[in-house]
């Protein structure tokens, strides 16, 4: 299979070269995608009736190391492959049903993005190396990445971590040269060039802190970062009313970081937890509707 290719359209134009055993696991899988990638190999060789080693010789010939890896490939192509269903709009919109169309589909083109580059490794470093954290500082500059660094803090300093958020460019690479091997940075960046997250990443790493960044792949931010989350959402719009998509994506990635720190630091702070709760129904009554996690 070429590399970027597209598995899905690989297996549709490979199907007629596939042996008659192959052809039936293949079309199993295409008929429905989204279920295909949530099957046991023990459920797909049921359903495209052949043997479970047929299987794992499919996912190889696909290019994939084994069936794990083949549905992980299989539902990263398709939650791409979504998002260019939907339609972008020709221009702006002038009233409010079409524009709250707009940015629900903006909202979900950048998830379904979001989605099919999640590295799951990744995001475990991730939340390992903040949950064993002396000090966190959540970092960002703009509009966007401040502001989901600020959200970061939100969500993190309830589960008992000394999260601090820092814009400021200047105070940024201040806080980085204060760090040590026990502290981390969190950035979140949608170009990865900002020079004061940069100095920042640099200064800290050179102190031995962990430097987690939410950002491109391919972009000096990543490569002086210690734990890479790779978002790149592409965001051509000249239409300054419509919202960044990469806000979305940078928010699904935060609550997946977020959500595998909780379950590290459940033991630990449930009790705290329950404290402040408490605390807030003092505040306000005992309200059943608020949110849990916030």
């Amino acid at each position: 299979m070429p590399p970027n290719a597209s598995l899905i359209d690989h297996m549709r134009q490979i199907l007629p070269e596939l042996n008659k055993a192959e052809r039936r696991v293949a079309e199993a899988i295409l008929v429905d995608i989204d279920a295909a990638a949530a099957m046991t190999t023990r459920d797909l060789s049921e359903r495209a009736q052949v043997s479970e080693p047929t299987i794992v010789r499919f996912a190889r010939r696909m290019g994939a190391s084994g069936f794990k890896d083949f549905k992980l490939r299989l539902t990263r192509d398709f939650a791409t492959g979504r998002m260019f269903v939907m339609s972008e709009p020709a221009g702006l919109a002038a009233d409010s049903a079409a524009i709250a169309t707009q940015v629900y589909e903006a909202t979900a083109q950048a998830l379904a993005y979001s989605f099919a580059q999640r590295n799951p490794a990744a995001l475990d470093q991730a939340a390992e190396a903040i949950h064993r954290a002396q000090r966190l500082f959540c970092m960002g500059v703009g509009g966007s990445s401040a502001n989901v660094a600020a959200e970061a803090e939100n969500r993190l300093y309830r589960f008992d971590i000394a999260a601090a958020t820092i814009v400021d460019p200047y105070r940024q690479p201040v806080a980085a040269s204060l760090c040590g091997p026990k502290d981390a940075l969190l950035i979140f960046s949608v170009t990865g060039r900002p020079a004061s997250l940069l100095e920042a990443a640099r200064l800290a790493r050179g102190n031995g802190a962990s430097v987690i960044a939410v950002t491109r792949a391919i972009s000096p931010l990543a490569e002086a970062s210690s734990v890479l989350i790779g978002l790149d959402i592409p965001d051509d719009d000249q239409r300054f009313e419509i919202p960044n998509r990469s806000r979305y994506g940078q928010l699904y990635m935060l609550d997946c970081i977020a959500t595998l720190v909780a379950a590290r630091r459940a033991e630990r702070v449930g009790a705290k937890l329950r404290k402040a709760r408490d605390t807030l129904r003092g505040l306000h009554g005992n309200d059943g509707s608020q949110p849990i996690g916030d």
